[in-house]
């Protein structure tokens, strides 16, 4: 029995590391019209193409798992039906469950170091992916958040530096309080403090101002001052909520800050919830493709087995998207959501493999 798992297993893991070569490999070259568009605009050659490329590919490999365990478990089951395998398995008494023992291992096994190793490398490499694309803007200004409050290096138009902190801030409204600003530059260098501002737009409208001219050593106050911005709220929100740059064990964290920030919403819960459960996810999938697999023939088509997998496996991760509008839109628990996600292809793959048994 020990040999016959570690076959399937070992079977398995062969398909697996098969298809996502192909598949990847495959997305990557349609991928790379949409990175050739960005070389041409940015006077590129091909090394920076080749780079782009490869920064790519942990995030391609993570985002086509869920196909890739689709097609591989219809191949590898089409390999042990067309080599009576899968027959002299159920002869010798294994049922379904059994045979699916050390196959759902091999997908939990990959699973598991997709997300304990590829998930950190995609958010490392989607956030070098944005800075050599969006490398002007990146230069202009940069982002931290500590606590309930914020940090903000920005080089003006003039070539000037701005060094803000906001001790707190809400990114819904934009509304900030206890401001201080330290600009140094080829002007005057100056000290701004403010009870309270608001952004709007690319300006900073600062209430009740204290303003220290260095230069001179000489104090200003104002009612109201505005200091111009090369940044807006959406890049503010934006360096707060990529999902694609927070690793896995950042999610936690990253949560709160969303929260303090009054950022949060359920579709963010939803995707971190989505992705560290996407071992087990897997192994429901592959459940559900030897449910409706596991009883074809073998003078079968191939392609109406692969027709009929692959359309399961559009049909699954349609809903799941289904399912995250109307999280969004509805508003509805994460939790409730992911339950509906996680116990539909459940419930069909145990029925089907069920109906196998009894048939």
């Amino acid at each position: 029995m020990n040999k016959i798992n570690f076959y399937l297993f070992s079977i398995t893991i062969k398909f697996l590391i098969i298809n996502f070569t192909i598949i990847t490999t495959l997305i990557i070259f349609l991928n790379s019209i949409e990175l050739s568009r960005i070389i041409t605009n940015s006077n590129s050659n091909i090394y920076f193409f080749i780079h782009l490329s490869i920064l790519k590919i942990p995030t391609i490999i993570l985002e086509s798992s869920l196909f890739v365990i689709i097609v591989s478990l219809t191949f590898l089951l089409k390999n042990l039906v067309s080599n009576n395998e899968f027959i002299s398995l159920r002869n010798i008494g294994l049922s379904i469950l059994d045979i699916y023992k050390p196959i759902g291992f091999a997908i939990i096994l990959v699973g598991t170091i997709l997300l304990l190793f590829i998930n950190p490398l995609s958010a490392k490499f989607e956030l070098k992916f944005h800075q050599l694309t969006s490398k002007d803007l990146d230069n202009m200004y940069s982002i931290k958040f500590i606590d309930n409050g914020m940090w903000i290096k920005n080089i003006t138009d003039n070539g000037n530096k701005n060094y803000i902190t906001l001790n707190e801030i809400d990114l819904e409204k934009m509304i900030a309080k206890e401001i201080k600003i330290l600009i140094t530059g080829s002007g005057e260098d100056k000290i701004i403090l403010s009870n309270s501002g608001s952004i709007e737009g690319n300006v900073f409208l600062l209430k009740k101002v204290t303003v220290l001219n260095i230069s001179k050593n000489k104090f200003e106050n104002f009612e109201n001052y505005q200091l111009k911005l090369n940044f807006t709220k959406k890049n503010i929100t934006d360096s707060l909520t990529n999902y694609k740059f927070v690793p896995f064990y950042k999610y936690w964290g990253h949560t709160k800050n969303l929260k303090k920030f009054n950022l949060y919403s359920n579709e963010i819960s939803l995707h971190y919830l989505s992705e560290i459960l996407k071992p087990v996810f897997m192994l429901i999938i592959g459940l559900v493709v030897l449910g409706f697999s596991g009883k074809f023939k073998r003078n079968e088509s191939f392609f109406k087995i692969l027709f009929i997998s692959i359309l399961i496996g559009f049909i699954i991760i349609l809903i799941e998207k289904i399912i995250i509008v109307f999280t969004v839109k509805l508003n509805i628990s994460y939790l409730l959501s992911y339950f509906i996600i996680f116990s539909l292809p459940l419930l069909i793959g145990m029925y089907k493999i069920i109906k196998i048994e009894n048939d």
